[in-house]
């Protein structure tokens, strides 16, 4: 019940702070004052307007929001680093008592010491910048606010430039832009309406909502469009081959095959010293196609491969490759009785879905059905593939290590 409660409470605020949202809402430039002395669950009074030059950064956050509460160690270690020069205080419309417990009980936060000094039972900040999502960052020196962005900018070096020149330049998250449509306003040239057809691709756009796959719409003229918006490369193709033939598989990184100099120009890793959005905003791509004729998904999605080939100079296709891999393979009679109901064991409808766990569940080959039946598994949590297999024993079933001959995605680049 109390869940209940919880989640109409966040409801009812976000309605009302979207309710508001154009009378006091701030922007980037404003100065911000406030009629009321804010204090932290602790006791710690917040000066927004401290005549000594430091950035007071507030992370909007709540206890269901994953990435949020990932953050906050690496938000304490950055308080830690830059000392008094930043001020960072996670907020959020939770109440105390809320906050308290899951501080409480949370293991992560504990052992990675990573509490903040947090504003509960928020609602003026809210109201002064609303957002429909979290996290969401707002930056304020010298009573102005500076930046109101994405959790992935509050690092060192931008923290740093910002103390060195007052200034910042990093993008502006805005929950209630009205993005435009491709459809709409998206031509690279003038004078499309005297054009039968047409293709573009261009670079990440600010103006565009992020969409993938295929997304058919018709323009101004009746002409059939087919797009997707601000997509990285890797993305584009694995959505659109979709279309083509349905996954039977998780797409491990062993089913990827870079011929390529740089794979990093086409999908993100966590390696990489970017974030994700300074990231897609460098390689990110859009795409558009006009032309009289409609078609099915798959008609388009053939296209559309097509032409990324030819504009990206690649050749991207599915092709067989012999790797190690953990076949599933019936190694004796199904031996198991009626499903028990324990909420404790791991439930698997099938032998397909147990080699797609497996696959999904990461730290091992990829996985190979070679028995192809319906069985209803409940199998013990495990930690490692020796116990898997002993779980797996009344079913008569078990994973071995062979080398198969499976699909796999390749790039490749034109001429390596």
């Amino acid at each position: 019940m109390r869940n209940y409660i919880a989640i109409l409470a966040m409801l009812l605020f976000t309605l009302a702070v979207h309710a508001g949202q154009t009378s006091s809402a701030l922007k980037v430039g404003d100065k911000i004052a406030l009629q009321k002395t804010l204090k932290t669950m602790d006791g710690r009074t917040i000066d927004f307007d401290a005549s000594k030059p430091k950035i007071i950064v507030l992370e909007f956050f709540d206890t269901y929001c994953a990435s949020c509460i990932e953050s906050m160690p690496k938000l304490k270690a950055l308080q830690k680093e830059m000392g008094d020069k930043i001020e960072i205080y996670m907020t959020t419309w939770q109440d105390h008592k809320t906050i308290e417990q899951f501080y409480k009980k949370n293991k992560y936060l504990k052992e990675k010491n990573g509490i903040l000094p947090t504003i509960v039972s928020d609602s003026i900040l809210h109201q002064l910048f609303p957002h429909k999502s979290v996290p969401h960052s707002v930056w304020i020196m010298n009573g102005e606010v500076k930046a109101i962005t994405y959790a992935d900018y509050v690092k060192k070096q931008y923290m740093s430039e910002l103390l060195a020149s007052a200034k910042i330049s990093v993008p502006v998250k805005d929950d209630f832009k009205e993005l435009e449509s491709v459809v709409e306003n998206n031509d690279l040239h003038t004078g499309t309406n005297n054009l039968l057809g047409y293709v573009e691709l261009s670079k990440y756009n600010e103006q565009l909502e992020q969409k993938a796959s295929v997304n058919l719409d018709k323009d101004g003229q009746g002409r059939a469009v087919a797009y997707f918006n601000n997509m990285d490369v890797f993305g584009a193709y694995l959505s659109l081959w979709a279309k083509i033939k349905k996954p039977k598989f998780f797409m491990l990184p062993q089913r990827i095959v870079w011929n390529v100099k740089d794979s990093s120009n086409y999908t993100y890793s966590d390696l990489n010293q970017q974030n994700y959005q300074e990231w897609i905003r460098t390689h990110g791509i859009s795409y558009k196609r006009v032309q009289k004729t409609e078609m099915d998904e798959s008609a388009w999605a053939k296209l559309m491969l097509a032409d990324l080939d030819a504009m990206l100079g690649l050749e991207v296709n599915w092709k067989m490759k012999t790797m190690p891999c953990l076949v599933l393979k019936r190694v004796g009679k199904n031996k198991a009785t009626a499903p028990r109901g324990d909420s404790k064991l791991l439930k698997v409808e099938s032998t397909s879905s147990l080699t797609f766990m497996i696959d999904y569940s990461g730290g091992y080959p990829p996985a190979v059905d070679e028995v192809q039946e319906k069985i209803a598994f409940e199998v013990p949590k495990y930690k490692n593939l020796e116990e898997l297999n002993h779980g797996l024993e009344n079913y008569g079933v078990r994973f071995v290590k062979e080398l198969r001959e499976i699909e796999v995605l390749e790039f490749k680049e034109r001429g390596l």
